[in-house]
């Protein structure tokens, strides 16, 4: 009997139906477990000096694994900012911006069970020379006055959830300054909470053409080019995505669904074996019907079928359950 796969299932069906990286692990929402509030001081290595307006995001963490983003901010004038009411929980700071190395705190126990109700984390990140960042330390360094003032203003309407407010001050600032990569990729935020898709997009690619390295902007771009089946342009910024967040279950997944549209099968199938061995790897079963179908017409059947079995066993109620099973059952006995 000839192999058989899966070519013709909807494999892009169980990543659509879960939570964005942005949202998927903590919320922050008060538990019974008590909620902290997380300060971060960033300052620079060099001079001791406020860093202000980096980007910081909170990261839920699970053992050495940095997962995926709960939170992200701005820092004000100060270098600080606030993360109100996080849940109990195990998390880690993250500090990035165009003219900084991008920095990530120990891990961080926070909650009324495991961790005080207050803390502070500071933390100092170190200038990128200006050989290694030519683009973005230039670009840093001649941002007017009265661009940073609209950003700053921009940023203090951002962390009060004020979201028109805050754009109309980071429009003002990019005017000021169109190569203000941070107020691009504010902007982007700010319009992903007005649901102004478009206009997310819009900002998020002009950033990435400043910095590539942005983390939200690019999974962002990733996955509204993968919703519109649009895979050649989704492929490298789940590329970046997955350098940045390489313990990610959820972006590694899609990832292995674009190279596999885009006709990669070889790194389909590298990056569909790497889910298993990740937290929450059962949430993202279907990487196993990634891995069986970059292995169809090989005369792998066996292999095949491992894939098919350990999906039945991780997803055995799914609704693509009952046609993994038919396809299992034609597969060439070894």
């Amino acid at each position: 009997m000839r192999s058989s796969h899966l070519c013709s299932l909807p494999l892009a069906v169980m990543f659509l139906t879960t939570p964005s990286a942005a949202q998927q692990t903590t919320t922050i929402n008060g538990t019974s477990g008590g909620t902290t509030s997380i300060t971060v001081r960033v300052t620079y290595q060099q001079n001791h000096g406020p860093a202000a307006g980096l980007r910081i995001e909170l990261l839920s963490s699970s053992g050495a694994s940095v997962g995926d983003v709960v939170d992200s901010r701005t820092t004000d004038g100060n270098g600080g900012l606030t993360f109100d009411g996080v849940d109990s929980g195990f998390y880690r700071i993250r500090v990035s911006g165009s003219d900084v190395e991008t920095t990530t705190s120990d891990v961080i126990a926070a909650g009324g069970v495991i961790g005080p109700h207050r803390i502070t984390e500071n933390m100092q990140v170190r200038r990128t020379s200006a050989g290694s960042k030519a683009e973005g330390s230039t670009v840093t360094a001649n941002i007017p006055e009265a661009a940073q003032k609209e950003f700053k203003l921009g940023s203090e309407e951002m962390d009060k959830k004020h979201w028109e407010e805050a754009k109309d001050h980071f429009q003002k600032a990019i005017t000021l300054f169109p190569k203000y990569v941070e107020a691009l990729n504010s902007l982007g935020l700010v319009e992903i909470q007005l649901k102004d898709g478009e206009g997310a997009v819009k900002a998020f690619r002009s950033a990435t053409q400043i910095d590539p390295s942005l983390p939200r902007a690019n999974l962002y771009l990733g996955m509204f080019y993968y919703d519109n089946h649009q895979y050649k342009e989704a492929e490298p910024y789940f590329l970046r995505s997955a350098a940045d967040q390489p313990q990610s279950a959820q972006i590694l997944t899609a990832l292995a669904y674009v190279e596999l549209q885009n006709g990669e099968t070889e790194l389909a199938l590298t990056n569909a074996r790497k889910v298993p061995a990740l937290p929450d790897h059962k949430q993202y079963a279907i990487s196993h019907l990634y891995a069986a179908q970059a292995l169809a017409g090989r005369g792998k059947d066996d292999e095949i079928a491992k894939e098919y079995k350990e999906y039945l066993k991780e997803a055995p109620d799914s609704i693509l359950a009952p046609r993994v099973k038919d396809a299992l059952a034609q597969l060439r006995p070894k």
